[in-house]
């Protein structure tokens, strides 16, 4: 996989009729009098009502560059410009004919070819664009990782459209080798621990039971303190073994400041045994222990927050987290993997297409929307200071997350304003949280 480079976006046919505000500032930038020498050009043809800008695509395999026969252009593997090196350029002009998109040019006072450098990095016509027609798109952080190691096996046993092998995969690879994996019985023990000889990845993974996953990590964990030896402990469990059956060992451990990184993911109920309702299966939900009919709609109690009982529990950091935001959740798995003074617990939303009811595509669809009708808010805790890392300025109503799901099919309108009541006051439960932290 080639590697991933900061991107200037243009909107083409969306720039306003004879401006050329971006060609002056790149002049400008540039030292240059006449906008005739701007990196980036503008097409004004209001034959047809076309107006955009254009200029170097910074491609990875540049054209431009196999035609020189100074070798005076060269791409760059840190930032991935395409930049002409002016003291070797003899001004032949191939580049200019072999470039496919029209993107380096020729100035024949100077005898020179020149092309857009990207400022470095800061796009000075990207400033100077008052109608949203440029911007620029920064490296993701979250890409840079998919050059890593993949250290999972191939292949899953997991569910169609199951998020959860996705997010550990992503997990694993940011975490690095010098890391031991804890599991627990769920829906991602043999991908973990692997199956009959085949291992399920390439580090050390270690098969707990429900309810004791802290308390081995603990002994393990001190262990290594006992050598001296700086290792990743890092549990990948489900809500059974966090909200519920494992949940006193859990709170132990976080108490008595252990050091590891526990990562639960969330699919509301224990799915790999039957589709059984958990602490943090939400209120009304389907299950096949909190079943709809006659005498029963739904779970009655509502969602156990367990990311907000670890923060006041006392861990050091806590963060809730979903794979429609990778950006997110990979800077908050970066911050755990730097926390040495206590528990660095994360809460991962794991969509389940099977026990929820949903489409086998619908994963990523339903964790943006949880956290859209804030349902699911994204936010972290430092040391007990929180503060949310994903703001939804216009949330949406909680019905368009239920109507993904066939577990909440059943929920008449009078439930329904009910749970959203709940999304709401939950949400500015959390809210206080935050101006309390600040």
């Amino acid at each position: 996989m080639s590697p991933s480079y900061g991107t200037l976006r243009i909107e083409y046919g969306k720039c306003p009729p004879d401006c050329r505000l971006c060609e002056e500032a790149c002049a400008k930038e540039k030292g240059e009098l006449s906008i005739l020498t701007s990196r980036i050009k503008t097409i004004h043809t209001p034959q047809v009502k076309f107006h955009c800008a254009m200029t170097c695509v910074q491609c990875s395999q540049p054209k431009c560059r196999q035609v020189c026969p100074a070798g005076a252009i060269e791409k760059s593997l840190i930032d991935g410009v395409v930049r002409i090196n002016e003291d070797k350029c003899v001004g032949c002009g191939l580049c200019t004919l072999a470039c496919p998109y029209g993107g380096i040019y020729y100035n024949p006072a100077a005898g020179k070819s020149f092309k857009c450098d990207m400022c470095d990095g800061e796009p000075k016509c990207v400033a100077a664009c008052p109608y949203d027609v440029l911007s620029y798109i920064k490296n993701s952080t979250a890409m840079s990782y998919f050059q890593t190691e993949d250290m999972l096996s191939h292949g899953t046993s997991l569910c169609p459209g199951c998020p959860a092998e996705v997010a550990l995969r992503l997990t694993l690879r940011v975490l690095g080798r010098n890391t031991i994996l804890f599991s627990a019985p769920g829906c991602l023990t043999s991908t973990i621990s692997g199956q009959e000889t085949m291992p399920g990845t390439q580090l050390p993974a270690a098969s707990c039971l429900l309810d004791n996953v802290a308390s081995q990590m603990t002994g393990v964990r001190r262990y290594y303190k006992l050598i001296g030896r700086d290792v990743n402990l890092v549990a990948f469990v489900g809500d059974g073994a966090t909200a519920d059956i494992g949940f006193q060992a859990l709170s132990g451990a976080v108490e008595r400041q252990e050091n590891f990184i526990y990562i639960c993911y969330d699919n509301e109920g224990y799915m790999n045994t039957g589709i059984q309702r958990s602490g943090t299966t939400p209120y009304r939900a389907w299950t096949t222990t909190s079943p709809v009919g006659e005498m029963a709609h739904g779970k009655e109690q509502p969602t156990k927050n367990v990311p907000l009982l670890m923060m006041f529990n006392g861990a050091s950091y806590v963060a809730t987290a979903t794979i429609a935001f990778l950006e997110d959740y990979v800077t908050k798995l970066v911050k755990a993997m730097q926390v040495k003074d206590g528990v660095a617990y994360i809460h991962l939303y794991s969509p389940c297409p099977t026990g929820w009811r949903s489409p086998q595509d619908s994963a990523i669809q339903i964790s943006r929307l949880a956290v859209e009708t804030n349902y699911f808010p994204l936010w972290e805790a430092e040391h007990g200071k929180i503060h949310l890392t994903h703001q939804v300025s216009n949330p949406k109503p909680v019905s368009q997350l239920t109507n993904l799901m066939r577990k909440f099919s059943h929920l008449t309108e009078g439930e329904l304003i009910e749970l959203q009541q709940m999304v709401d006051s939950n949400f500015v439960t959390l809210k206080n949280l935050t101006s309390i932290g600040g």
